[in-house]
């Protein structure tokens, strides 16, 4: 299955890049704040991150992968206990594990595996 990972690829292209993650741990996208929304390249990255399942950390570029044997449900699996260890109740999800998950799946689909990506509130692009 092929899914998107964070990477230290092209860090520092951009002078708005971070990034606190593991090389090749799975990501998920935060919803953007109303200050990422208005300025998504302001002091809140939010806007313009991925999030770490395991470090909890941001980044800014991640990678298309494809994981053998990794399914949807194990991938459902990982956020929900990323959600877990960050103490983080249902009514604080704006979007279900699944569906997230499956949104996930099919931005990871439309890339090729290798492809470095970034993000921009809701446009995620391969980085040029």
């Amino acid at each position: 299955m092929k899914v998107i990972v964070a990477t230290r690829e092209s860090q520092g292209a951009r002078p708005s890049d971070f990034n606190d993650c593991v090389d090749g741990e799975l990501v998920w996208m935060l919803d953007p704040c109303p200050e990422s929304r208005r300025r998504p390249y302001g002091p809140c990255g939010c806007g313009r991150s991925f999030q770490g399942m395991n470090s909890h950390g941001s980044t800014t570029t991640v990678i298309v992968r494809e994981l053998p044997g990794l399914t949807l449900e194990d991938y459902a699996d990982a956020l929900r206990a990323s959600f877990d260890a960050q103490d983080w109740c249902e009514c604080c999800r704006t979007q279900g594990v699944d569906d997230h998950v499956a949104q996930l799946a099919y931005l990871a689909s439309r890339f090729p595996e290798g492809a470095v990506v970034e993000r921009q509130l809701r446009e995620v692009r391969v980085r040029r």
